[in-house]
């Protein structure tokens, strides 16, 4: 009975397994396309990982440790869509560059 519940939640709400909410994704999102925007692409993933934790703190009021290491297929369409759109209409010249990323 318990495998039934489960599978149906798999099912029915994906989201239920996330470990990072909508809002969470969506700062997330907003937060590394402001960067690649601020910084290029190049530079923005080429910054240590003391320095990106250090900026994402500073400036979400998360915790680098918030963001998934290894995202659901959910969470990653839906950061990497939120991103996509954010640098086409605030840089697109950078599109590309994080397009070949």
């Amino acid at each position: 009975m318990h495998f039934v519940l489960v599978l149906a939640m798999l099912c029915l709400c994906p989201n239920a397994w996330s470990s990072t909410t909508r809002d969470e994704q969506s700062i997330i999102a907003k937060w590394t396309g402001e960067n690649i925007c601020a910084m290029g692409v190049g530079r923005f993933y080429s910054i240590s990982e003391t320095e990106m934790r250090t900026l994402f703190e500073s400036q979400t009021g998360m915790l680098y440790n918030d963001i998934p290491i290894e995202p659901t297929e959910s969470e990653r369409l839906s950061i990497t869509s939120q991103l996509t759109a954010y640098i086409a209409s605030v840089c697109p010249s950078e599109l590309e560059n994080y397009r070949r990323r």
